[in-house]
């Protein structure tokens, strides 16, 4: 983490470890708009529950957000809102984490940023759209559907399945 410009989803729990197990705190949690690594989330909203465990920390949370997508179809940027459950235990010390876990800090920090990109991002959609009845693009001439109309004439038929679509036309003959 860069030093001169510190995660502002970066925590101190250090007050939860010195209290005993089970002692709860809730975190709201509301920022018009934060930078997490590479995405921009507007807004970060939503509660932590964060409850001391023998463990370390027991992280709960429900957040809701929006982030830039491109729409799969037009490709023009859209917002895609997404709520994500957070449902994580934080390990202290650190020592007493088990390889890939999250853990606490010796200096009872840590930066939630990264675990909730990761959150974010699994709940995006995986084809997203600008809106539900897009157009998209016209195969020929590249125009957005959305925005204009084409003339040109889109010929669907696979060169290969031609002579099918012949012998329809003379059947219907």
């Amino acid at each position: 983490m860069d030093k001169q410009h510190p995660s502002r989803l970066r925590f101190n729990f250090g007050f939860l470890l010195e209290a005993k197990i089970g002692t709860n705190r809730i975190i709201e949690l509301e920022y018009p708009t934060i930078d997490v690594e590479d995405i921009t989330l507007s807004p970060l909203t939503g509660t932590l529950n964060v409850t001391r465990t023998s463990e370390g920390v027991y992280l709960s949370g429900e957040l809701q957000t929006a982030t830039a997508v491109t729409c799969v179809r037009c490709l023009i940027d859209a917002l895609a809102s997404v709520q994500v459950s957070l449902d994580e235990l934080l390990y202290y010390p650190p020592k007493a984490a088990p390889p890939g876990e999250l853990f606490i800090g010796e200096d009872g920090y840590i930066d939630l940023g990264p675990l909730i990109r990761e959150m974010t991002i699994l709940e995006l959609p995986i084809r997203p759209l600008c809106k539900p009845d897009c157009q998209g693009l016209c195969q020929e001439c590249g125009a957005n559907l959305n925005e204009t109309e084409c003339d040109c004439k889109i010929d669907d038929i696979d060169p290969r399945l031609a002579k099918l679509k012949e012998l329809l036309e003379e059947e219907e003959l």
